[in-house]
């Protein structure tokens, strides 16, 4: 029985001419990071709503196990929202990402080589976004 979980990563572009809501907080002119496992969006779940993707901290992700801030409030302030470190541990064949946000914990294996090329996809998305448009979060303020 295969228990890995597939990953993809959606760039959402929103224009100057557009405004999203999220946590409150009206933002237009941006970009934001969707994480879909197995087809669903995380941030439609409860653990994950109102929250932003670190791309930065997404990307180091890629090259060793360790504990990265992987989801941060709308506010950057990852304490304010609950977020801790996601645990990232590599293995042969996968990456599982050990979740934690408040009291919740959920884990999630995915296929190594979907992972690492999931993110060099959404990387390069990134690298073409118009230079006025920005990456949320901008600043991150990492939990103590």
């Amino acid at each position: 029985m295969n228990s890995k979980k597939k990953i993809k990563f959606e760039l959402k572009e929103v224009s100057c001419n557009e405004t999203v809501e999220i946590d409150g907080v009206s933002f237009s002119n941006m970009a934001y990071l969707l994480v879909f496992v197995d087809g669903v969006n995380l941030f439609t779940l409860d653990l994950f709503q109102e929250s932003f993707l670190v791309f930065k901290e997404l990307k180091n992700s890629i090259s060793k196990s360790g504990k990265y801030l992987l989801f941060t409030g709308v506010s950057g302030i990852a304490d304010d929202a609950g977020w801790e470190y996601v645990e990232v541990f590599h293995e042969e064949n996968s990456v599982t990402w050990k979740v934690r946000r408040d009291d919740t914990l959920r884990s999630y294996i995915f296929d190594r080589i979907d992972y690492l090329k999931e993110i060099s996809i959404v990387e390069k998305k990134i690298e073409l976004l118009n230079s006025s448009m920005k990456l949320e979060p901008l600043y991150v303020v990492y939990p103590e």
